[in-house]
């Protein structure tokens, strides 16, 4: 029996990992705009960076969902066709909020001097940001490929390059995860590729803090390969696995919410998010209901916008409005505070219309041209 070709609440997970990001990012401003510094010490608005861990999982899970088959033998218009449309799916939006940021960069040289500011000497690149090198780094999306740390733009698009380092190496990765023939076989690679994410984490001492860069290409790569092999083992197993689907996501969700009431103990979520993604594969339960819901479809569809804009929002305002905001009593900070989300929302989904879906169907078009002209020089060649 095929499985189901649309799975609606890994589009509503994904927003709800876009949202988990925001809050790791805006809760020390809204910490001080409501004056509660408890919220300084929240692990669970501390470790929403691991929600970009969450986005390499079903990345891999994703594509090999939509791919399936197709990398069985690599063949060269497959890997064409696959290229294009991934190009249109990241390069276009990237390229749009780095050119809204090059006026800002221009006529803000207190927002510069804000960006280049920094305190730990585990953070001297940052003196760097915003720079011509740092630009075009960001513009072609390699500045996780390498060590060279020429200067941040758009903070949070280190994930996209690491993300297009995925997408160059998906066809061999897809090609190999397709010769696996067992579901065990499947799911224990799967849980070997955490596993080692997890050693180096702790050997390199990132366990319990958010690294990027080259490092974070690493965290990619593992979790990457992990999505990709629990499709496998998806496809492999049985229906009848379905029937136990609720309560592996109620699983799921117990465990992360578990693991964030101690320090460090939250690196292992990935083991969840894994585990998570695999149940709603199946369409079945609570969870499953929740993340399929409209509100949640919504935000799901638009997450890659709002999650691409939101840090570039924070940064401005707190730089231009902090020390007003910073003065204002609990009620209209309460108000203010949403209506910054709000913002962010507004702005994500503006971009997500006019910009990120414009794009893919403009890479859809392409890639149909580029196929039919193959089409015709073949008939020409037969002829």
């Amino acid at each position: 029996m095929p499985k189901a070709r649309s799975i609606p609440s890994l589009t509503g997970v994904r927003g709800v990992a876009a949202l988990w990001v925001f809050m790791t990012h805006f809760y020390g401003l809204a910490a001080d705009i409501l004056h509660q510094p408890w919220m300084l010490h929240s692990l669970f608005l501390f470790n929403g960076f691991r929600g970009v861990d969450l986005f390499f999982v079903l990345s891999g899970f994703i594509l090999m969902h939509v791919h399936e088959g197709q990398f069985a033998v690599l063949r060269w218009h497959v890997i064409r066709d696959f290229f294009i449309v991934r190009f249109f799916r990241v390069y276009p939006l990237n390229t749009f909020v780095l050119l809204a940021m090059v006026p800002l960069v221009l006529l803000a040289p207190g927002y510069v001097a804000m960006q280049r500011y920094y305190t730990d000497p585990s953070f001297a690149y940052r003196a760097h940001n915003l720079s011509l090198p740092g630009f075009v780094q960001t513009l072609l999306l390699v500045q996780s490929w390498t060590v060279l740390k020429l200067g941040e733009w758009n903070i949070v698009s280190w994930t996209l390059s690491a993300e297009v380092l995925g997408y160059l190496l998906f066809p061999l990765l897809a090609m190999g995860a397709m010769r696996i023939a067992s579901p065990r076989h499947a799911l224990a690679l799967c849980a070997a590729s955490l596993a080692v994410l997890v050693m180096v984490l702790f050997a390199c001492h990132h366990a319990n803090n958010n690294p990027t860069g080259t490092f974070g290409a690493i965290r990619m790569f593992f979790c990457f390969c992990a999505g990709i092999l629990l499709y496998r083992a998806y496809h492999l197993l049985p229906d009848s696995m379905e029937r136990h689907a609720s309560s592996i996501t109620l699983g799921a969700v117990a465990f992360i919410a578990a693991t964030l009431f101690f320090p460090v103990v939250p690196v292992l979520d990935v083991f969840g998010f894994t585990t998570l993604i695999f149940g709603l594969a199946y369409q079945r339960g609570g969870v499953d209901a929740l993340l399929r819901s409209g509100p949640v479809i919504w935000l799901g569809r638009i997450s890659f916008s709002f999650y691409l804009t939101h840090y570039l929002i924070i940064g401005i305002i707190s730089w231009g409005m902090g020390e007003w905001l910073r003065h204002l009593g609990f009620v209209p900070g309460f108000a203010v505070t949403f209506a910054i989300f709000g913002f962010c929302l507004l702005v994500g989904a503006v971009c997500y219309h006019l910009v990120e879906r414009p794009s893919q169907r403009l890479g859809r078009r392409v890639m149909q041209r580029v196929e039919a002209r193959d089409a015709m020089v073949a008939v020409r060649g037969a002829a």
